[in-house]
């Protein structure tokens, strides 16, 4: 990868991981609405981070970013474990079915990104 596409690859890991905040913390319209949801965008963000490791040269990005990136995460985690009482584990909805079959995609897509990148150092 070139340096121009590492860096752009670098800021939108920042960018995913300050959006994964605003879920967490943000306001009411904004926040995860249940357990489900949670996991799901954590898991996610941890894909994420594991794709940059592995695809981006890091020697061409500045370190605050990874730093700011880290910190962010570490950040929307606090916030999703500290309302994970309050929120409800599945929220109802029409198409159920639907959702767990999205979930059960992304976390084999997830795991096998995971794996291979555990894999890969």
């Amino acid at each position: 990868m070139t340096a121009t596409t590492s860096l752009t690859v670098a800021l939108a890991l920042v960018a995913f991981a300050a959006l994964y905040v605003a879920r967490a913390w943000g306001p009411e319209r904004l926040r995860l609405k249940d357990r489900t949801g949670a996991v799901a965008e954590s898991v996610g963000l941890l894909t994420l981070f594991v794709l940059s490791r592995t695809f981006v040269g890091w020697a061409g990005v500045p370190v605050l970013l990874w730093v700011a990136a880290v910190a962010l995460a570490a950040v929307g985690a606090a916030g999703a474990v500290l309302r994970w009482g309050s929120v409800p584990g599945w929220r109802p909805r029409r198409r159920a079915w639907f959702r767990v079959l999205r979930l059960g995609g992304a976390a084999l897509v997830c795991g096998t990104v995971l794996v291979l990148g555990a894999a890969a150092f």
